[in-house]
């Protein structure tokens, strides 16, 4: 199944309403794409598969465009506005990009561009010769640590994800949802496919969590029951839902997906939202985007420091890795919402695939009721004289034994023990005693472990996404 043709059957004559805030109906919608699919054929070259480049914010016309391009057999690519000039220039030299829209206010300087009804269209000669009939989407990744990579996504594997997500989740035209994901990111457009395949009222938002007080309102106004909130957007919300005293008992489901989530966090979602069922889910672009769900009830309990992401959606398998006899190893993944590989300047690449597997680069192990628990990223991972420290092992520990909110386990250059841990935590009202922090910790995880310094820091730095950025952190340890 093609879940974007799928969607524009169903909206053909469905008078329900589709984007609350635009009061815009499905049926408008589909008229809107068509409008968009009859303008757009009169740009593009016949003679090859053409790649298409979107730079422009959240709306109905965004929409419309995406659909009206896969209609038209395109391939699709997205640059978020918000990026540099020198990660926009990236991403559409890198996919070959042969038409690339603007929204007005986006545009390139010095480009002769062409009019299409909001947006500007600007031609290249570019063309990609290593796409297929099948691929549908370049989705590219934060590039965190290098430049971001073009992940190839084909139609089967983006519908196969999105299927998944709706039955695992058992969702219907009665749910509502708000979404201010940046568009240019696979859990952006997941979320866009998802909820419109099961013809559910939307909101969008382009200000991400600048404006949580404006977001609160709107899900506040609007009786929304499907939010997805992680950690990084909660901790936001939470001063503002608590500033103003509401619960959001009409909330049905909170997604929480990204980063780890203690006890601590569970607690807090359901201080905010008592009625909900938590959703823990894991996910990477390169698997379109979701693998895992794990559904947390009020009955749900965990025993341990951090809480698992549950198992495997439909269409995927994962297993763990490792050379040792320790439970923890690498994640690897397969099935048939896997990325078909990366493109790389008219190449695709694959190294990271072998016999169908997937390194994701994460690390984990499966509980004994077989779900998988996430311990941290390889790459994030360092050496302490022999032994190898995961940081995110031990972060839920500090939280959870000295009531913190945010600390990172850094490492600083060690002449004999190639690093050593570093605690950094935000600057706060009390100070945690160094020695006493240790005589604790000693009872709960190996001395390696244990970190050597505590670094006070007036804010944290943090990716896009909303995650921790580790390389500037350990970058910020170093110099002190």
């Amino acid at each position: 199944m093609n879940v974007l043709k799928k969607i524009v059957d169903l909206s053909k004559d469905n008078k329900k309403i589709f984007l609350k805030d635009e009061n815009l109906t499905y049926e408008k919608f589909y008229k809107n794409q068509k409008k968009y699919y009859k303008l757009l054929k009169t740009f593009m070259n016949e003679k090859q598969r053409n790649i298409i480049a979107i730079c422009a914010n959240y709306s109905p016309d965004f929409l419309s465009l995406i659909f009206a391009a896969n209609q038209n057999k395109c391939i699709i690519t997205f640059i978020n506005p918000s990026s540099t000039l020198k990660e926009k220039n990236h991403i559409i030299s890198d996919s070959g990009a042969n038409l690339i829209i603007f929204e007005k206010k986006f545009c390139l300087k010095k480009k002769k561009y062409l009019n299409l009804f909001d947006f500007k269209v600007w031609k290249r000669k570019d063309k990609n010769n290593t796409l297929k009939k099948n691929d549908s989407f370049i989705i590219y990744t934060s590039g965190t640590t290098k430049k971001p990579k073009g992940v190839v996504l084909t139609n089967e594997a983006i519908s196969n994800n999105v299927m998944s997500i709706s039955n695992n989740l058992k969702l219907n035209e009665k749910y509502s949802s708000i979404i201010f994901t940046p568009p240019a990111y696979a859990m952006g457009i997941s979320q866009i496919l998802t909820y419109m395949l099961n013809q559910m009222s939307i909101i969008l938002v382009s200000t991400g969590n600048k404006f949580p007080y404006e977001i609160i309102n709107s899900i506040y106004k609007n009786k929304i029951n499907l939010i997805n909130l992680n950690i990084s957007a909660l901790r936001i919300f939470k001063n503002y839902i608590l500033s103003k005293r509401k619960k959001f008992h009409f909330v049905k489901i909170v997604m929480a997906g990204g980063m780890q989530l203690s006890n601590r966090d569970i607690q807090n979602y359901r201080e905010s939202f008592p009625k909900a069922k938590i959703i823990n889910f894991y996910g990477c672009t390169e698997n379109s985007p979701r693998i895992s769900h794990y559904h947390i009830t009020k009955k749900t309990k965990n025993k341990g420091t951090i809480w698992p992401v549950g198992k495997a959606l439909n269409f995927i398998k994962i297993k763990i890795v490792n050379n040792n006899k320790s439970k923890f190893g690498k994640i690897l993944i397969s099935g048939k919402s896997l990325m078909r590989g990366y493109n790389k300047l008219n190449k695709l690449t694959n190294r990271r695939i072998v016999n169908d597997w997937f390194n994701t680069g994460d690390l984990g192990f499966f509980d004994k009721n077989k779900n998988l628990v996430l311990t941290g990223r390889e790459d994030d991972s360092f050496r302490v004289g022999q032994e190898k420290l995961c940081p995110e092992e031990i972060e839920p520990i500090l939280k959870k034994k000295f009531h913190l909110s945010e600390a990172i386990i850094g490492k600083k250059s060690n002449k004999i023990l190639n690093w050593e841990p570093v605690l950094v935590l935000k600057k706060m009202n009390r100070k945690i005693n160094l020695d006493k922090m240790k005589d604790i910790l000693s009872k709960e995880i190996s001395n390696y472990k244990i970190p050597r310094k505590i670094l006070y820091l007036k804010s944290m730095p943090k990716t896009a996404y909303g995650k921790y950025d580790r390389q500037k952190i350990n970058q910020i340890i170093n110099i002190k």
